[in-house]
C-alpha cells in the first residue's frame, strides 16, 4: 500500500470517528451545547485534525444531514413526477419512520451557515433540478406544484410525527397519498358534504 492510499485511509477513518463522536455527543446534549474542544478531546484527535475536514461544527452538520438524506435524494433521481408520486411518498415514509432518535435529531438541527440548504431545501432543490417545467405549465407555476407536493408531504408526516405515530404507517401511507394527491376530496368528506345537501326545494339533487 502506498503511502497515498494509507493517508486516504487515515483521512476516512479520522472522519468516520469525528461523525460518529459527534453522534454519540448529539445523543447526550443539545447541539448548542457541543464545542469542537469537546469533540475532539472525547475523539481524541487535535483541532487541526478536525478543521481538516470541516471548517465549523455546523459544516458537520450539514454533512451529516446531506449523508442521511442521500437515500432520499437518489430515490428522486431514479422515479418520475408524477408518475412515480405514491411511490415517492411511500418511500419517504418508511425512510423517515426507520430513522432513529439520533438521526431525527440531527436533521432538526438548524445551521447557522449562509445559504445553508436544510433536508426539505436538498429536497425541492432535487425536485426543481429535476423538473424545471412541465409541458403542461410555464416554469412559475411547476415551481408552485413542486412546492405543494414537498410541502405537504412534509408538513402530514410531521404532524403524524407529533401525534405519535398512532395510525399504523400501513393505514398512514395511503392515507397520506389521498390526502396530497387529492386534497380533501381524496378523504371523501367533500363527497358527504355534496351528497347531503339538500337544495332550496327540499330536493337532494339541485338542478
Amino acid at each position: 500500500m502506498d503511502r497515498t492510499s494509507k493517508q486516504d485511509l487515515r483521512f476516512i477513518k479520522n472522519e468516520n470517528l469525528i461523525e460518529n463522536t459527534f453522534r454519540e455527543m448529539i445523543a447526550e446534549n443539545e447541539y448548542s451545547r457541543i464545542s469542537i474542544k469537546e469533540l475532539t478531546e472525547r475523539a481524541q484527535i487535535n483541532r487541526k485534525t478536525f478543521y481538516l475536514h470541516y471548517a465549523s461544527l455546523d459544516h458537520l452538520v450539514a454533512a451529516c444531514q446531506f449523508k442521511l438524506m442521500e437515500p432520499t435524494l437518489r430515490m428522486i433521481s431514479e422515479t418520475v413526477f408524477p408518475d412515480d408520486a405514491e411511490k415517492i411518498i411511500q418511500h419517504s415514509f418508511q425512510f423517515m419512520a426507520a430513522l432513529d432518535p439520533v438521526d431525527k435529531k440531527i436533521l432538526s438541527i438548524k445551521s447557522k451557515i449562509p445559504d445553508a440548504k436544510t433536508p426539505s431545501d436538498l429536497i425541492r432543490e432535487h425536485f426543481f433540478a429535476k423538473y424545471h417545467s412541465f409541458p403542461e405549465y410555464n416554469r412559475f407555476e411547476s415551481n408552485l406544484i413542486i412546492t405543494y407536493f414537498s410541502v405537504c408531504l412534509g408538513v402530514v408526516y410531521r404532524q403524524w410525527e407529533v401525534d405519535g405515530q398512532r395510525i399504523p404507517i400501513e393505514e398512514m401511507i395511503p392515507l397520506a397519498t389521498r390526502l396530497i394527491l387529492h386534497g380533501l376530496d381524496g378523504t371523501g368528506l367533500t363527497e358527504r358534504k355534496t351528497q347531503g345537501t339538500a337544495c332550496s326545494d327540499g330536493s337532494e339533487v339541485c338542478p
